[in-house]
């Protein structure tokens, strides 16, 4: 068996492969799977450890798969314990968290005390269509075994063309992406098979593992870049309890429960709607403060901790503006917000392992002004949708007399306003750390010429409002047509364009069929409300 016991500083096993990679696992396809070296090592004592887990345990010597969880390894530039590469491990190869309802944990530690059972079973996730059909697979089959990938080779006789566009820095086809995807699967779980594991042995004096005669052997091997114990034990608890998970349905029972006291006006219904909005809050302030402790720096590093903290900003100011007019409707739009986009990032294939910060982020100064500020700035206008929402369905249900129209317009208002001089501040910060970054104010990057359309059509409908040039309806359909431009500079610049800012390369991407379900209802939506405000306006009065 092959450990290796590495510093903080070094890399884990999973990472993209490069060419001269691929053409090396390509040859080594042909010969027999890799086999576990023999030999007294740290990978066979969590072997012994998950034996004994499975089997019935002595009075003197309690031992679970819990004794392995808490156990420090080095994985993708970051010190974690073994739990959370269990679970950011399973779901990268089965696009699952967990695999038919098993414990990752048990999972991973079967892979390394089984391997030969586990390269049979199809474990891998094949989730594009186009590319089960070029491996043959079945039109149902989203799984395929490594086993099958070695024996008909079909993958690796796909690469080396898609290695050679690379070399030449050609855009890759949405089918190269998916083949690319795939084989890194295939080089994780390779590393798995072949029990190759970045272990950090724990410190003297500390009895992590509570193994008996276990302890012994793990004394020779301890190191002083083992993470203190109580930073372990929080980042599994952090992965048992998923705070989101929990804020998010928090965020849906007050939403329904505000709702109702919007409808029926009983007084029960605010108290619990706002305690359980609170209680939400508090929660997801936890999941924030957790990631931001364990990651020791600021939540906003890739896409999945942007979804996090859009909500949370949504939530803070639904918090200040229900402080001054008490209505009930911001901490519903705020809710109905939290719900929908913590949903989303529970359920999107997003990266939600806490990993380092790439290098142009790590001044932490920039990052938290520039970087917080902009997506904050998204909370606001995002709010502003929602309020247009509930406009747009009181104008269709009572006409321009419902007597909720006037709060719901001033409210709307109020969030554009606030977004507007965020997503300013945002911007003229961010040149201030391109200079920084990049040695130039402004480049024209996708990125930087979305946010500034954003920011000139919001500020095109507040002058239009104050002038008196858009009435109510106007504002609501112009404040959801812009939030298509906000989508496109938060969504579509991040995964379908190229540039600084862009988390996929602008390689090609399967376009969500929910997303345009989404923009299919919002035109159908907008469309009822200009139909209806173009009538009245011609009624004769």
């Amino acid at each position: 068996m092959k450990i290796l016991s590495s510093p903080r500083s070094g890399p884990g096993f999973t990472r993209t492969p490069s060419s001269p990679e691929i053409q090396d696992m390509g040859s080594s396809v042909n010969a027999r799977s890799p086999r576990p070296r023999a030999g007294l090592s740290s990978m066979f004592m969590l072997f012994v450890i998950f034996l004994l887990s499975v089997a019935p345990a002595r009075a003197d010597e309690k031992v679970s798969v819990e004794a392995a969880r808490r156990v420090a390894i080095q994985h993708n530039g970051r010190v974690k314990p073994l739990d959370s590469f269990a679970r950011e491990t399973v779901d990268r190869l089965t696009g699952s968290p967990r695999w038919k309802g098993q414990d990752p944990m048990a999972t991973i530690l079967s892979i390394l005390a089984e391997p030969d059972r586990w390269q049979e079973e199809p474990f891998l996730s094949v989730p594009f269509g186009p590319l089960r059909e070029k491996l043959e697979l079945g039109r149902k089959t989203t799984h395929v075994s490594y086993s099958e990938l070695i024996s008909t080779k079909k993958l690796m006789r796909m690469l080396p063309a898609i290695v050679e566009k690379q070399q030449r820095s050609e855009k890759l086809t949405m089918l190269e992406n998916e083949t690319m995807e795939l084989y890194d699967r295939f080089v994780t779980f390779h590393g798995l098979i072949s029990q190759e594991l970045r272990l950090l042995p724990p410190p003297p004096g500390e009895r992590v593992w509570q193994v008996g005669r276990l302890e012994e052997a793990l004394q020779a091997g301890r190191s002083a870049n083992y993470p203190a114990r109580w930073r372990l034990e929080m980042e599994v608890f952090y992965n048992r309890a998923e705070p989101f998970r929990i804020a998010r349905f928090l965020y849906l029972a007050a939403a329904i429960l505000l709702l109702m006291f919007y409808l029926g006006r009983r007084r029960w219904t605010a108290l619990a709607g706002g305690s359980l909005f609170a209680l939400a809050f508090l929660t997801h302030v936890a999941g924030i403060a957790a990631r931001v402790i364990l990651g020791q720096r600021p939540p906003v590093s890739n896409f999945y901790e942007t979804m996090l903290w859009l909500p949370f900003v949504a939530a803070v100011l639904a918090l200040v503006f229900e402080r001054i007019y008490r209505s009930g409707l911001f901490a519903f739009s705020a809710a109905v917000l939290g719900s929908i986009l913590l949903l989303l990032a529970d359920h999107l294939p997003l990266d939600s392992s806490i990993s380092p910060v790439v290098a142009v982020l790590r001044s932490n100064l920039w990052l938290t002004i520039h970087v917080l500020m902009v997506v904050g700035s998204y909370a606001p206008i995002t709010l502003a949708a929602v309020l247009a929402h509930l406009y747009g369905f009181f104008y269709l249900k009572g006409g321009a007399g419902h007597p909720a129209l006037p709060s719901v317009g001033l409210f709307l208002y109020r969030s554009i306003q606030v977004g507007v001089v965020m997503l300013a501040a945002g911007i003229m910060l961010g040149a201030v750390w391109a200079n920084a970054s990049w040695g130039r104010y402004w480049g024209w990057d996708p990125k930087e010429t979305w946010a500034l359309i954003t920011l000139l059509w919001f500020l095109a409908m507040l002058h239009g409002r104050f002038v008196g040039w858009l009435k109510g309806p106007g504002t609501a359909v112009g404040t959801i047509a812009g939030f298509f431009l906000l989508l496109m500079t938060y969504y579509g610049v991040s995964f379908y364009l190229v540039g600084l800012h862009s988390y996929a390369g602008g390689s090609a991407k399967p376009f969500p069929p929910l997303l345009i379900a989404y923009l299919l209802g919002e035109i159908l939506f907008m469309a009822a409300v200009a139909r209806k405000a173009v009538a009245a306006a011609r009624r004769p009065v």
